[in-house]
């Protein structure tokens, strides 16, 4: 059976599955007994070889997917209509993203991938010159990260140009990785046509930004692209500004001095204003009190080095702030009486998912348009978009009726964040949504899938107390009197490392920065005591202008 053939293909999918459970396909190296290494070795290729396969035709299906309209008639009923290889419905990267559990923005990449590699050549609705790729999926000789990496090469380029330098890589399939496949397909691609390298290097300059998004807990990640000879002076500001830190012991590696350098410099030529909302919890339904509106008590550690979760600081992501700077940010906010009161702000939330409510309604509106109070308040509450697995931040979304205006109000109990895409996608033939009292919304795609998204839990944060003190090896407490979590130690059978060996292996040998920071498992495990439920948790937000000094930025 030809695997773009969607005849059969679950049902092959099925048995393939069935084979790979077999005992000797999943067992443990380390449990089968017998098994030379030339033997082993083989097996590492021919499951991979099957993986490949398996790729080809899971881009086949998405390709018969993404084809499907799915109508609705007069009569209320839903028709499937059929569209030539290559046509993407509007909700199929939705559908996607449930089906296997990935973010909106994976499944439309995974979606229009496919697509090009798939749906090329005749009867296509397009053309890319990628079936090359495919192909070779097929025959196992290529896995998908491979093709991709060589598919965005050949993003701009012509159908029969792409197929040419398909052709001139063929060769080299089964025996380059992929940074080498890349670099052999721009010197193909550079002797066909260096007008589109150059083409692209422009608009790559023109495009340069810069990104940032929550990863470890308590640190942020920026990626950003500069043209080259901006980078070089701002990087020679930085790199001069840290070498001072570690010479003079405020950081000990230079990696750490130049993301402090970064900020130091960014801070210093900038004004920051920091405004702080405390929540508590909202008053039951059946009660008659009426809502907490005075300033509550704060209870904050003695220790500054507590870490202490906030919302507000990167959208749609709660963030560990140290305790020193949280009780800075009180102070200052009540000294600066930013509601005219003198006092902090406060938010009721909902107690089981921490969402913030609107108990009295006064937010609430007769009309169609919801005001700036209410358009606020929803933003603040949803933090993106309320799609399934999409981050878009809800200063980007539209406020959508869960319900349809006039059945429905304009309350904050009907209105939703969605981007611009998923609030078409909700309006689809098939798609369902439900909004829950507790700001739980519930989606329900036209083959049946239901997925769940919730609000910003502002209310639950954690607070991770410092250590009171850091035992030596031999006053650490006995098994029984130490945390659950500490009672197993990782042993390095191999170690210790010098810093050169370190170096080598975790820095030239590929980009340490994505890698998770590194504990070391020789030292003692020190006990820290979590607080789920903090009295109070803080939920901020940043304001920026620019400073009025006549100091000229450092770079």
């Amino acid at each position: 059976m030809a695997v773009s053939d969607a005849v059969g293909l679950s049902e092959a999918a099925a048995h393939a599955v069935e084979i790979l459970r077999a005992p000797t396909a999943t067992s443990s190296p380390g449990l089968v007994a017998g098994g030379s290494l030339e033997e082993w070795a083989g097996a590492v290729g021919d499951l991979q070889r099957v993986i490949d396969v398996a790729s080809a035709a899971q881009d086949a299906a998405i390709v018969a997917l993404a084809a499907i309209e799915v109508e609705a008639l007069e009569d209320g009923t839903l028709r499937e209509g059929h569209r030539a290889p290559g046509h993407v419905a509007l909700d199929a990267p939705a559908i996607v993203s449930g089906v296997l559990c990935v973010s909106a923005v994976h499944a439309q990449a995974r979606v229009q991938l496919a697509v090009r590699l798939v749906a090329d050549g005749p009867g296509a609705a397009r053309e890319s010159g990628l079936g090359g790729l495919h192909e070779a999926m097929v025959a196992g000789r290529l896995d998908s990260y491979r093709a991709s990496v060589l598919a965005t090469e050949l993003e701009e380029v012509p159908a029969q140009v792409a197929a040419g330098v398909l052709a001139a890589l063929d060769p080299f399939f089964e025996v380059e990785d992929a940074p080498r496949l890349r670099r052999r397909c721009r010197r193909v691609l550079a002797r066909v046509s260096p007008d589109l390298l150059r083409q692209r290097a422009v608009r790559a300059r023109a495009e340069s930004g810069l990104r940032r998004w929550v990863e470890e807990a308590g640190v942020d990640r920026w990626e950003g692209t500069f043209p080259s000879e901006d980078a070089a002076r701002a990087w020679a500001a930085i790199d001069a500004l840290a070498q001072k830190y570690v010479t003079t012991g405020v950081c000990e590696r230079i990696d750490r001095a130049r993301a402090k350098a970064l900020t130091d410099l960014v801070e210093g030529s900038a004004t920051i204003e920091t405004i702080l909302t405390l929540t508590i919890p909202a008053e039951p339904a059946e009660t008659t009190e009426p809502a907490q509106t005075t300033e509550p008590a704060v209870v904050l550690s003695v220790d500054p080095g507590d870490l202490v979760e906030v919302a507000g600081l990167c959208p749609g992501e709660p963030a560990l702030v140290e305790r020193g700077w949280l009780e800075q940010a009180v102070a200052d906010t009540i000294a600066a009486g930013r509601d005219n009161r003198g006092r902090v702000r406060v938010l009721a939330c909902e107690r089981v998912t921490g969402a913030g409510v609107d108990p009295t309604g006064e937010l609430s509106t007769g009309a169609y348009r919801p005001g700036k109070g209410l358009v606020a308040f929803v933003k603040a509450r949803d933090g993106h978009c309320r799609f399934p697995g999409c981050h878009v931040s809800a200063r980007f979304c539209d406020l959508d009726h869960v319900t349809a205006w006039p059945t429905g109000p304009t309350t904050a109990a009907n209105l939703i964040c969605l981007c611009r895409r998923h609030h078409r996608i909700k309006q689809r033939p098939g798609w369902a949504v439900t909004a829950h009292p507790d700001a739980t919304v519930t989606w329900t795609d036209p083959t049946g899938h239901a997925r769940a998204t919730h609000p910003l839990d502002t209310l639950h944060g954690l607070t991770l107390h410092a250590p009171t003190s850091h035992p030596s090896p031999g006053e650490l407490d006995p098994p029984s009197a130490r945390h659950p979590m500490s009672t197993a130690r990782t042993l390095i059978p191999d170690g210790p490392h010098t810093p050169l060996e370190f170096a080598l292996e975790h820095h030239l040998g590929g980009r340490s920065d994505r890698r998770r920071p590194k504990v070391d498992t020789r030292a003692p495990l020190t006990t820290y005591r979590l607080c789920d439920t903090p009295p109070h948790t803080c939920h901020s937000r940043r304001k920026r202008s620019l400073s009025s000094s006549t100091d000229p930025p450092p770079f």
